[in-house]
């Protein structure tokens, strides 16, 4: 059995496995990176990886365990098993010390693939440990910090149907390891309840009580209604099969109308258009949601979930690699830019003050003129908390125009930022890759990259994005220099091993 890691993470894949106790090895592969992960009858016993930051030996010898002389005595061929076992029966460490130093390299390892949300896997039920391994693997506190680290806009993709039902486990009365979050949320379903309802009465931000259900219903102490499954067993239907209901469920609380063909269902091509074209004229992030400013927050999720169910690139999935799905996904990002940003308070007023600001400025000048919220902020000189909210507007603004090809907004909008702040890494980082965007500018932009990187040195996508701007002047060599430290910093980096891959083919020297 094999798949996407796109469709099945390795959390869901270690609940499904323990869910039907299957016996067997898990092998994960993203980009250079790759992982084997060991059940027996459904139990996490073991886990490996070919990253030699995570191999037993350098492991060890990184935190005092063995001394130089002490690693030199065995073969560095010797897989971590082999390599415990020789300490072992050498005397050089204890077995029980072994043991728990193989617990913590194995939980690092699987912090590191829980969170790999692109790449491929493969589940052999032929292939076992030789011998028997017995580690203390605290697999259920890793799946909830998976759920808190998951990026949102992924994690949001593993609900898609808020008329999907939730319901205690039977297990839960047991637990007594609950965080606060998922104490008082599980306080909250007293019976079996719609997901949209969940949301409603969870008493946390949406964001949170989404990963929070995510992180419990992965540790089977909530049941959902649809998973979505990898695994056929004692003759299962496939798994998109089984996760569509087959008939509408019922509307939420909210009264939103669900659809129960999220993947396969399209709108009509006039309608999409129409979508597409009110996003390019958009000026602001509540034309966007194509709300009023004074929208409350229900009224801006219901919005957000609309437009989700209607026009997510999911749904347009039969079109990918095509220029449309490119747009439609560009479009959908500065959507959910727009309702993340409405829906934080703090985030929202600073955006609401900037606005504001337009307004009056618009009002003092021809009506041609300010033909968009932020082109006379530059004018308006205030204190440093204004300079922040307007720095930050136009960060967000030009950062979603660089998501949608549209690159001298996008320099307009982040130069801005970067002269209101100018000790902002990330806004100093993004005006460079837009600059490096045109071909007219790019030689600019070495300088703003460069400001990132000397003041987040440790920030490896700014480094990634200085090396990528070597690459397209073809000054390899700088390049090279700049994906190694950045490399060093984070070796399982997607965007800096996958320039490093395009670098070492190419057979020019910078």
């Amino acid at each position: 059995m094999k798949g996407k890691l796109t469709d099945q993470p390795l959390a869901e894949l270690i609940r499904e496995i323990a869910d039907k106790g299957l016996s067997g090895t898990l092998r994960l592969e993203h980009d250079r990176a790759q992982t084997a992960v060991y059940f027996e009858s459904g139990v996490l016993v073991y886990a490996a990886a070919n990253l030699r930051t995570l191999r037993l030996r350098e492991y060890l010898f990184k935190r005092g365990a063995i001394s130089e002389t002490e690693r030199a005595r065995f073969n560095a061929n010797l897989s971590d098993l082999d390599l415990a076992e020789a300490l072992a029966s050498s005397r050089t460490m204890r077995r029980n010390d072994i043991d728990a130093m193989l617990a913590i390299l194995v939980g690092d390892i699987l912090r590191v693939a829980l969170l790999w949300v692109d790449g491929v896997w493969e589940f052999d039920e032929r292939a076992r440990l030789a011998k028997p391994v017995q580690l203390a693997i605290d697999t259920s506190t890793l799946l909830r910090d998976a759920a808190q680290r998951l990026p949102f806009v992924f994690l949001s993709q593993r609900f898609r149907n808020a008329g999907e039902t939730i319901s205690r486990s039977s297990d839960f009365s047991s637990i007594t390891d609950l965080l606060p979050s998922e104490s008082f949320l599980m306080s909250r379903l007293d019976q079996d309840m719609k997901l949209g309802e969940l949301l409603a009465v969870s008493g946390l931000p949406e964001i949170d009580a989404r990963r929070v259900i995510y992180g419990l219903a992965l540790r089977g102490l909530l049941k959902r209604e649809f998973w979505q499954h990898a695994f056929r067993t004692d003759g299962a239907r496939p798994a998109r099969a089984a996760a569509t209901p087959a008939a509408p469920p019922s509307a939420p609380v909210n009264q939103v109308e669900q659809s129960d063909s999220w993947a396969a269902a399209a709108v009509e091509n006039e309608d999409l258009e129409r979508f597409l074209h009110k996003l390019r004229h958009a000026a602001s992030y509540y034309e966007v949601l194509d709300l009023p400013r004074t929208a409350e927050a229900n009224e801006i999720k219901d919005a957000y979930y609309a437009l989700a169910r209607r026009y997510h690139p999911d749904r347009f999935h039969l079109k990918s690699g095509t220029r449309l799905h490119s747009e439609i996904s560009s479009a959908f990002a500065r959507v959910t830019q727009s309702y993340e940003t409405l829906m934080d308070a703090n985030a929202r007023s600073a955006y609401d003050q900037t606005l504001h600001r337009s307004d009056d400025v618009a009002r003092t000048q021809k009506p041609q003129v300010a033909k968009n919220p932020a082109d006379d902020f530059d004018s308006d000189q205030e204190g440093p908390e204004s300079e922040l909210g307007r720095a930050e507007y136009h960060f967000r603004e030009g950062f979603g125009a660089l998501q949608q090809g549209r690159i001298s907004a996008a320099i307009k909008h982040l130069a801005n930022a970067a002269r209101l702040q100018p000790e902002e890494a990330k806004y100093r980082a993004h005006y460079g890759r837009a600059l490096a965007a045109d071909e007219n500018t790019r030689r600019l932009a070495e300088n703003e990259l460069q400001t990132a990187v000397r003041l987040e040195p440790d920030d490896v996508a700014f480094r990634t994005m200085l090396a990528e701007l070597y690459f397209q002047l073809n000054f390899h060599r700088r390049a090279r220099t700049e994906l190694d430290r950045a490399l060093a910093i984070d070796p399982l980096n997607a965007a800096a091993n996958s320039l490093l891959r395009k670098v070492q083919k190419s057979r020019k020297v910078g």
